[in-house]
């Protein structure tokens, strides 16, 4: 979520199409693999892809836990983060 200046949160935008959002196409992806139908090149961009959206997920979900941190304890004790992050 971003905040607003008036206090107000505003939803982040949507993210693009994830493999991870998507079981039926995981399913594809997994049997396309399996059966020898995905070449080098293939592999490599999917390899790519997955890595990206990792990066992505990684950094979504530092900024909730940031979030969380700060309603938490909003007058900023640091010792009390690092409970919350333990």
């Amino acid at each position: 979520m971003i905040t607003i200046a008036t206090g107000q949160r505003e939803p982040a935008k949507l993210p693009e199409f994830r493999i991870s959002n998507s079981e039926t196409m995981q399913n594809k992806l997994v049997y396309q693999i399996r059966t020898g139908n995905m070449d080098a090149n293939g592999l490599n961009r999917l390899q790519s892809q997955c890595m990206n959206e990792l990066h992505q997920l990684r950094s979504e979900l530092d900024e909730l836990l940031q979030e969380l941190r700060e309603i938490a304890n909003p007058t900023g004790d640091h010792k009390n983060r690092e409970r919350i992050a333990a």
